[in-house]
């Protein structure tokens, strides 16, 4: 009994006593310095913070159903756009390895001299044939005289021939005249003389002998004289030749003294100057036609099911407002490593795969550009799209 009612009377004190204590422990904290209040109440609220951290661990929140049936939802969707665009792509290749090509014809001369004249100006349209640039004519023109007083010389040399052939032909007439004459008195003379050799002398016999043989010899001599005013008369003939030659290469390289334009197209690139030495071959200018067409590298593992025909869709990034239609019209005999510099030779060391490329080309459809003639030109980039179902 008097355990019981010690401690009675000791519950009935503790809850002075913790009173006490607080007040106590509240005194000392007044008492100390500021930055240690400030650390005991920081350590105070991250126990707390550790505390709700453990409770929100014990705790995890579960998705609501809502949640999981728009999850699934979205999925689904996914996965049905993901499909749909399988069994769209599929009928399609493309790539962006593609640009545009044309015709492009650099301008030069075929003659060395100074430029006169240039009749164009960057970006200006020309038609065939249209003069370009204009060297100096002067030292051709006198080539061109040259050449016609060499032309008047050989035609004066094929006029002087042929008198001497018609002299020639003259002479040996006489000489075949005399030869028959000869031959007559020769044959007279033998005859009387063997009928009766006191009618004619052997020395009128040897005197028409020596006729006769000089006869032949005259004879003989006429033909080699024409023989040889004929062979001169040739050789005139070929000087005229050789000068109307001559003459028709002077007025050719007087008439490349006009650069002309050698198709319908557009100046680009010109360098040429008023007053320019310029050589043969030298670059002036080039002319680019209207004629535009795609090359797009296609990897070898795309061309299974590409063929000629098949309808082609291209953008252009010089042209976003506008998809440009074409059709495939070739493909190029090689690969492009094929047709380069340096050729691999995969016979030797050791070999890795790589997958090749060739250029097809995709032609524009009629009337396709028209409007973008200025706006589409050779090396744009643009990606081709080709319908494979189509053809």
């Amino acid at each position: 009994m008097p355990d019981a009612s010690s401690r009675s009377d000791s519950e009935k004190k503790s809850p002075d006593k913790k009173e006490n204590q607080d007040g106590e422990e509240q005194a000392r904290d007044e008492n100390k310095p500021d930055h240690d209040r400030e650390k005991a109440q920081s350590e105070k609220s991250g126990d707390a913070d550790e505390k709700e951290k453990d409770s929100g661990k014990k705790k995890p929140r579960r998705p609501s159903k809502r949640t999981i049936i728009i999850g699934a939802i979205v999925l689904v969707v996914l996965l049905l756009l993901g499909l749909l665009y399988y069994l769209h792509a599929r009928n399609y290749e493309s790539t962006d390895d593609a640009y545009t090509t044309g015709h492009i014809h650099e301008i030069s001369a075929r003659i060395n001299g100074t430029i006169m004249q240039v009749l164009v100006d960057d970006n200006e349209f020309v038609r065939r044939g249209q003069p370009l640039v204009v060297l100096d004519p002067s030292i051709y023109n006198l080539g061109l005289e040259k050449a016609r007083a060499q032309l008047t010389e050989a035609e004066a040399g094929v006029t002087q021939g042929e008198a001497q052939v018609l002299q020639r032909r003259a002479a040996a007439q006489r000489a075949d005249a005399n030869l028959e004459k000869a031959q007559s008195d020769f044959d007279r003379a033998t005859s009387l003389y063997q009928q009766d050799a006191k009618a004619v002398s052997k020395a009128d016999v040897d005197t028409a002998t020596a006729a006769l043989h000089s006869a032949q010899a005259e004879s003989a001599a006429a033909k080699a004289d024409i023989a040889a005013s004929e062979a001169q008369l040739g050789v005139a003939h070929s000087n005229v030749a050789n000068a109307q030659a001559g003459l028709h290469d002077a007025q050719l390289q007087l008439s490349y003294t006009r650069v002309l334009a050698p198709v319908d197209g557009v100046v680009g690139k010109k360098s040429a100057e008023s007053g320019q030495r310029i050589q043969p071959g030298q670059a002036l200018m080039a002319v680019v036609e209207r004629d535009v067409w795609v090359l797009a590298n296609l990897k070898e593992t795309q061309l299974a099911k590409v063929k000629i025909g098949q309808t082609v869709r291209i953008e252009i990034d010089a042209v976003p407002d506008h998809d440009f239609a074409g059709h495939v019209d070739s493909f190029q005999p090689g690969t492009g490593a094929t047709f380069s510099l340096l050729p691999p030779d995969n016979a030797t060391g050791n070999f890795t795969k790589i997958v090749q490329r060739v250029p097809v080309k995709i032609v524009f459809d009629h009337d396709n550009l028209r409007g973008y003639e200025n706006r589409v030109v050779p090396g744009l980039s643009c990606q081709p799209r080709i319908d494979l179902r189509s053809r």
